[in-house]
């Protein structure tokens, strides 16, 4: 749930239609953009120990 929750993109309000209305989201802290990018970081890291290894022939 919580890498669903930082790994929102931060393009969502784009469109290909020319002329589209977009939605201009407020800027974040710098602190809150070191945590979202550390804890995504260590999530990313701790699916990648529990990932069961691929053996060759298999």
């Amino acid at each position: 749930m919580m890498a669903l929750f930082l790994s929102r993109s931060d393009s969502l309000a784009t469109s290909a239609l020319p002329g589209a209305p977009t939605v201009v989201e407020a800027p974040r802290s710098a602190a809150w953009s070191t945590f979202r990018g550390r804890t995504a970081s260590f999530l990313h890291r701790l699916a990648w120990a529990v990932e069961p290894k691929v053996t060759e022939g298999r």
